[in-house]
C-alpha cells in the first residue's frame, strides 16, 4: 500500500498543507486588496504578481530538481512561504501592509511555488515503484484540489472571526509544519549534475523533440488547456448568470460541481489499474468533447451540474495518466525538467485561453458557440489520435 510508504505519506501532507495555503493566501490576498486597501481594480495586477513568476521560473525549478535533492528544495521553497506569511503577519499587525510589500510577497510566493512543483512530482519517480506512478499521481491530485477547494471557505470563515495578521499567522504555521514533513523524507542520493544551464536546457529540449510520445503528450497539454479548461471555466460564471438565470449559489454548486468531479476522478483513478494509457487518454479525451458539446446545450441546472462534474472526472482521467506516462518514459537524471516543461505548456497556457475567450466574448460571439468549437475541435483531435497509428498505441 502507497500509504504505509513513509516518505510517500510525508509528501502527501506537505502537498495538501502547501496546497490548502497557497489558496487560503490566494482568497485573503484578493480580499485585503479589496477591502483593506479600498482598490479593487488592482486585483489582477496583485494576482498576475503571483502567478506570472511561477509561469517564468517554472523552467528553472525544473533545471534546480534535476541538479539538486528534491526533497531540499521542497522544503525550503515551504520555509520560504512561511516566513512570508509571518513577515506578512507582522506588517498587518502594525498596519504597514501597504500595497507594494503585498506585491512583493506576491511575486516571491510565485517564485517559491514555481520550485515546489517540478521538484514534488519528479521526487515521486524516486520513493515510489514505476508500476504505482498512476495510483501515487491519482492520491496527489485528489489531496492537491481537495486542498483548492477547501482552501478559500476556510480562509473566509477565520477572517470572518479572525484578524489578517492572524490568519496570515495560520498559514505560517501551516506552511512551517508542512516543511518540516520534509525533513523527515529520505531521498536517494544522486550523482552530482556539473554540466552548464544551458547544456541542460538544450538536453532537455531535444530529448522532447526526439521523443514522439512525449511531443504527442505535450500536443495533448496545449489541445485540453487551450481549448477545454479555458472555455469551460470561463463559461460556467456566463451559464450561472444568462442561461440558468441563478444567483451567487448556484455559481459556486456549479463551480463546486467541476471541483467535486475533479476529486472524484483521482480518487477513482487511485483504484483503477490502467494497462493501455495511451488508449486511455484517446479515448478519454473524446469522451471530454463529447460531454463539452453537450454541456453547452444544458439550460437545466441539474444537468449543467452533473455534466460539470463528469468534465472534471475527464480532467483527472486525462492529467494524472499523463503525468504517470512522462515520469514512466523520461530518464530520470531529466525528469525534473521534462515534467517543468509540461507544467509550463499547462499553467502558462490556462491565461492565454482565458484571454483569447474574453476577446472573442467581447467580439459579441457567444459563450455558446466557443464551447461547441472547443467540442468540436477536442473531438477531431481525439479521433485523428484513435483512427492514426501513432506512438499512444504502444504505451
Amino acid at each position: 500500500m502507497l500509504l504505509y510508504n513513509h516518505n510517500f505519506r510525508m509528501l502527501l501532507v506537505s502537498s495538501i498543507f502547501s496546497s490548502f495555503s497557497i489558496s487560503m493566501y490566494l482568497l485573503i490576498e484578493q480580499w485585503y486588496v479589496v477591502h483593506e486597501l479600498g482598490v479593487p481594480k488592482l486585483v489582477g495586477a496583485v494576482l498576475l504578481a503571483t502567478t506570472l513568476p511561477r509561469v517564468i521560473f517554472m523552467f528553472v525549478g525544473g533545471m534546480l530538481a534535476d541538479r539538486l535533492r528534491k526533497s531540499r528544495i521542497i522544503f525550503f521553497s515551504l520555509l520560504t512561504r512561511s516566513i512570508l506569511m509571518l513577515l506578512a503577519a507582522l506588517l498587518a499587525e502594525g498596519n504597514f501592509l501597504h500595497l507594494l510589500p503585498l506585491l512583493f510577497f506576491a511575486v516571491t510566493f510565485g517564485i517559491s511555488d514555481a520550485f515546489f512543483w517540478p521538484a514534488r512530482d519528479s521526487i515521486i519517480t524516486q520513493l515510489i515503484p514505476e508500476e504505482h506512478l498512476t495510483k501515487a499521481n491519482a492520491y496527489m491530485q485528489t489531496i492537491n484540489q481537495l486542498g483548492v477547494v477547501l482552501g478559500p471557505p476556510v480562509a473566509a470563515m477565520l477572517l470572518s472571526y479572525f484578524s489578517y495578521s492572524m490568519v496570515f499567522a495560520i498559514i505560517f504555521a501551516l506552511l512551517l509544519f508542512s516543511s518540516l514533513c520534509q525533513m523527515t523524507i529520505k531521498e536517494p542520493r544522486k550523482a552530482i549534475i556539473t554540466e552548464s544551464i544551458t547544456l541542460q536546457i538544450q538536453e532537455a529540449l531535444q530529448y522532447i523533440k526526439t521523443s514522439p510520445i512525449l511531443r504527442l503528450l505535450m500536443l495533448t497539454f496545449v489541445i485540453d488547456n487551450l481549448l477545454y479548461i479555458g472555455p469551460l471555466m470561463l463559461s460556467i460564471p456566463l451559464f450561472a448568470e444568462s442561461i440558468l438565470a441563478g444567483d451567487a449559489f448556484t455559481l459556486s454548486f456549479l463551480q463546486i460541481s467541476f471541483s467535486g468531479g475533479i476529486i472524484i476522478g483521482g480518487i477513482l483513478l487511485g483504484f483503477l489499474t490502467i494497462k493501455k494509457q495511451g488508449r486511455w487518454i484517446t479515448a478519454v479525451l473524446l469522451g471530454e468533447g463529447i460531454l463539452l458539446g453537450l454541456y453547452s446545450q444544458s439550460k437545466s441546472f441539474i444537468l449543467s451540474s452533473i455534466l460539470l462534474c463528469l468534465l472534471g472526472i475527464c480532467v483527472s482521467a486525462i492529467n494524472v495518466p499523463v503525468i504517470s506516462l512522462i515520469q514512466g518514459v523520461v530518464p530520470k537524471h531529466l525528469i525534473g525538467r521534462v515534467l517543468s516543461v509540461s507544467t509550463l505548456v499547462s499553467i502558462g497556457l490556462v491565461p492565454l485561453s482565458y484571454g483569447l475567450v474574453s476577446l472573442l466574448l467581447i467580439a459579441n460571439i457567444s459563450i455558446v458557440s466557443i464551447l461547441i468549437v472547443s467540442s468540436l475541435s477536442i473531438v477531431i483531435f481525439s479521433s485523428i489520435l484513435i483512427i492514426q497509428k501513432n506512438s499512444f498505441r504502444k504505451i
